[in-house]
């Protein structure tokens, strides 16, 4: 084993920093009040709390066990910071590196569990199918005409870097977050310009912010940050494992299932299920093993891979030009990993009782932006007349016959009008950008349940 240097660890810790692009308004704080201020802020804003009524996998759910998308980023954080504190307990163990002080490890530790909370606030309404729903109608050739630009690309990741860096909050700095949970959040690095394949992790109006708080704790830009390959590692550990827990809990699926099916597949890929499990494979069975033990034994064997991974890699990923997966291919837990998530996508995600209410969601979205283009097609004055009461030249929106237009207007945020106004004082040749981003703001930042109801209110289905 390659000893980790003082150095190395050094470095690392020093890129948790109590610094903000925007000073705090208490002032001076110390990189504990920093860290913990950074988690208080995020579990007391609107968006983290409207995760409890946005499905995980079963849309519009009325099972309160089965999990919305804030009950998985609990879970997350809770992966996060047990990769941490076992990545610390490897140095200070392992590598007998015993001289840390306590306020950076605990900063350390934090930090990737507020990562972790935040790593799904962009997520739109029902799920991955809601993303496509905004990607696809943003690559109509009709709005291409409007607009072109990254909207059709659109993505919970750098909607969710948006949201916490402009959205949220009460000034044009979102809930001021240190730059190193910033960065801690960004899975991918770089705009639509910059990507070579895959998902984008920023919007090209957010890239300036992302710069400046690489510039601030001297991270290099589009270089892969290692919180947040903690974070997205604790994601993949806990998404697969709790779906098939809610399967159990719908009873789409049995715990036998399970464990019959698994122990078919231990035994044809040789995993040792001694070392995962304590049970020899020839005692793997629904009598010897239920499912608590199956999925907690899973996640603590993966958590160990991933904190060993990180320090058997350090070197590299503190230099950040490649993505390093803590979890390994050659690895027994990654072949487990890997057949839950195969397991998981035909037995769990391909039940009628997601698809169907995700194949609607997708209608619900794409009906709300149909109704919400007539907000696009509006002229910069017509548009700033229904803000301000009056266009350039004196006249309400009830003259120029914007009653409809006016009453969708009345729907989104004034928070998120706030933030378009204030970008357009500053960037007026990006109008009907900003106006774009305005819309989608609202319909991605709406709950499962919200979203259908404002989609039947203007369907006319309903009428209160």
């Amino acid at each position: 084993m390659n000893k980790i240097s003082k150095t190395q660890i050094d470095n690392l810790l020093a890129f948790i920093q109590p610094i903000r692009l925007r000073e705090s308004s208490k002032g001076v704080e110390t990189l504990l009040e920093a860290t913990e201020s950074d988690k208080g802020r995020v579990i007391n804003s609107s968006a983290f709390r409207r995760l409890q009524q946005k499905a995980q996998v079963f849309p519009l759910e009325a099972n309160a066990s089965v999990r919305s998308r804030l009950t998985h980023s609990i879970e997350v954080s809770h992966i996060g910071r047990y990769i941490a504190q076992e990545i610390i307990s490897i140095i200070q163990n392992d590598h007998e590196i015993k001289d840390l002080a306590f306020d950076k490890i605990i900063a350390f530790i934090n930090t990737v569990e507020t990562a972790c909370l935040l790593h799904d606030i962009g997520n739109p309404p029902f799920g991955h199918l809601g993303e496509t729903a905004i990607q696809q109608w943003f690559d109509k050739p009709e709005i291409k005409k409007i607009i072109d630009h990254d909207l059709h690309e659109f993505d919970g990741n750098p909607q969710g870097f948006r949201l916490i860096r402009l959205l949220s909050g009460n000034d044009s700095y979102g809930l001021n977050l240190t730059c190193s949970l910033l960065l801690s959040t960004v899975k991918y690095p770089y705009t639509i310009d910059e990507k070579v394949d895959g998902k984008i992790g920023l919007f090209k109006l957010c890239k300036a912010s992302y710069e400046d708080a690489c510039k601030a704790i001297k991270w290099g830009y589009g270089k892969y940050f290692p919180l947040m390959l903690i974070m997205d590692s604790a994601d993949s550990i806990a998404y697969s494992m709790s779906d098939l827990e809610d399967a159990i809990e719908k009873q789409i699926i049995s715990e036998e299932k399970i464990i019959t099916d698994f122990s078919s597949f231990f035994a044809s890929a040789n995993i040792d299920t001694q070392n995962i499990f304590n049970i020899p494979i020839q005692e793997f069975n629904s009598e010897h093993i239920k499912f608590l033990s199956f999925k907690t034994s899973i996640i603590n064997a993966a958590v160990k891979e991933a904190a060993k991974n990180f320090c058997l890699n350090l070197n590299e990923i503190l230099i950040g030009d490649n993505r390093t997966d803590l979890i390994t291919k050659d690895s027994d837990i990654y072949n487990v990993l890997n057949e839950v998530f195969s397991f998981a996508k035909e037995n769990i995600y391909s039940h009628e009782s997601a698809e169907k209410i995700e194949l609607a969601g997708r209608n619900i979205i794409q009906g709300l932006l149909k109704h919400f283009e007539s907000l696009m097609h509006l002229s910069q004055d017509q548009f700033n007349c229904l803000i301000t009461g009056k266009n350039s030249e004196g006249v309400g929106p009830r003259k120029l016959k914007l009653d409809f237009e006016l009453r969708l207007y009345r729907c989104l945020p004034k928070n998120h009008v706030k933030k378009y106004t204030y970008c357009v004082t500053i960037d007026k040749t990006n109008e009907i950008l900003y106006r774009s981003h305005l819309i989608v703001d609202y319909i991605s930042g709406m709950t499962d349940d919200f979203a259908l109801e404002m989609y039947q209110l203007l369907e006319g289905i309903r009428i209160q």
